[in-house]
């Protein structure tokens, strides 16, 4: 059930760790899309929180909480339990909601969710926002959590998919340098995967779009969001392959760029 290659390795997960945990005042000020996706994420789940069956929730990856914010409020006499890969990201959440009558059910714990284990059936949902493409392998580590879920238990995800960033993807190409981005989620793959479970599989696509005065200004935006890892670090450009491709970028661009990602927003209920 695996994707045949990994496609972030051990070491990259603590450098993922690492850059996550920087700065995340600017993540919680500048993560537009990130924070659009969770309202649109909440959104969509809203309509499910009555028919969830009993049992703790559980969000991974939580960021700065513009998915946590939501829940205590949405699930008001269950726990749960908000964890991040970065320490410094579930302390940020945990000062930022400052949930000092809730501590008792809501829980902020430092947690890799590519490790989720299924001991039993115990969480009624597991809700990502913006996580998925950090995962060695994105659909078996959704099909682990799918395990941990209760029968009638619910996963809610979104995630940027392979067609995110095509003006970048345009832009190599007329600069004729490699692109390097990382490799994002397949849906196709995901879906059909997570379909040999006993599950309903729900999903729909869309686009999120970014705005920035310069594609150097996009490209400091992913650095100091921590979105900068590369999943293979011998494929960096040289110097003067970034200029050629930032200023190819721009001339086309001529003005402000656009950014779109390509946002999956994902539902699988465990039959």
């Amino acid at each position: 059930m695996h994707s045949s290659v990994p496609r972030i390795s051990h070491p990259q997960k603590q450098s993922i760790k690492k850059e996550f945990g920087k700065n995340p005042d600017y993540y919680d000020q500048n993560a537009d899309c990130q924070k659009e996706s969770a309202e649109r994420l909440i959104a969509s789940l809203e309509p499910w929180t009555a028919i969830i069956p009993r049992g703790p929730i559980l969000e991974v990856g939580c960021g700065t909480g513009f998915l946590s914010r939501h829940l205590p409020g949405l699930f008001k006499e269950r726990s749960i339990e908000i964890t991040d890969l970065a320490p410094e990201m579930v302390e940020y959440c945990r000062r930022k909601m400052d949930l000092k009558d809730e501590m008792e059910r809501v829980t902020f714990d430092v947690r890799d969710a590519e490790y989720l284990t299924a001991a039993e059936e115990s969480v009624s949902l597991i809700i990502h926002n913006f996580v998925a493409q950090w995962f060695q392998d994105p659909a078996l580590s959704m099909e682990r959590m799918v395990e941990c879920l209760k029968p009638g238990g619910l996963m809610l995800a979104a995630f940027p998919g392979s067609d995110s960033f095509p003006e970048w993807k345009e832009a190599t190409e007329k600069a004729d340098v490699d692109y390097t981005g990382n490799e994002l989620p397949d849906t196709e793959e995901i879906v059909v995967k997570l379909s040999n479970l006993p599950v309903k599989v729900d999903y729909y696509e869309d686009t999120i779009s970014s705005r920035f005065s310069s594609a150097r200004e996009f490209f400091r935006h992913l650095k100091k969001i921590g979105a900068s890892t590369a999943e293979n670090k011998d494929s960096g450009l040289s110097g003067s392959e970034m200029k050629k491709l930032i200023e190819t970028w721009d001339h086309s661009a001529s003005g402000e760029i656009t950014v779109n990602y390509h946002v999956v927003f994902l539902a699988v209920k465990k039959e």
